[in-house]
């Protein structure tokens, strides 16, 4: 099912980019790109005492509780050709601070042959509007430090720290 059609650059023209719901035959493309993800977000001075496959293996459980829950979302963006451009995983969450619940942007990504085309940026904010149709009167998410793409982008749709996660080796 389409939920909605827009059109972004690609190559001095225009493509057709569709969100749809995410279903089961997308999850092998989100684990491997999830795990991309993850992997990169860990500190570089963590990697090396870590086991990526350990680390995968942890995380997983977790990821897929998020996926399967039917609270949550998964939205995919593909062209008109139906290749997948990038995918968003969304939900309702609280923290310890506050009881109020907000949405929260579980992971988003967007395949490296689509980047710098407006699809994160539609992805993002297809989850705000599924966001506000819930209630939620936030958004939040949690980036790597390091990800200064990712940053950028986030602080150009007007997300802001909120706090900061800090660590150091003992």
């Amino acid at each position: 099912m389409v939920i909605t059609s827009v059109n972004v650059p690609r190559g001095g023209g225009r493509t057709d980019i569709r969100i749809r719901e995410g279903e089961r035959r997308d999850r092998d493309l989100i684990w491997r790109a999830t795990t991309e993800t993850l992997w990169g977000d860990v500190p570089e001075a963590e990697r090396a005492a870590l086991d990526r496959d350990e680390v995968e293996a942890h995380f997983r459980p977790h990821a897929e509780h998020v996926m399967d829950s039917q609270e949550n979302a998964v939205f995919v963006a593909e062209d008109a050709e139906g290749r997948v451009l990038g995918y968003a995983v969304a939900g309702g969450a609280t923290t310890m601070l506050t009881p109020a619940p907000f949405g929260f942007l579980y992971d988003l990504w967007v395949a490296p042959e689509a980047r710098r085309r407006g699809v994160a940026r539609r992805l993002a904010e297809h989850v705000a509007a599924w966001c506000r149709a819930r209630g939620f009167r936030r958004m939040k998410l949690e980036v790597g430090a390091g990800n200064a793409t990712a940053r950028a982008l986030y602080a150009s749709l007007g997300f802001s720290e909120e706090r900061v996660f800090m660590g150091k080796a003992l």
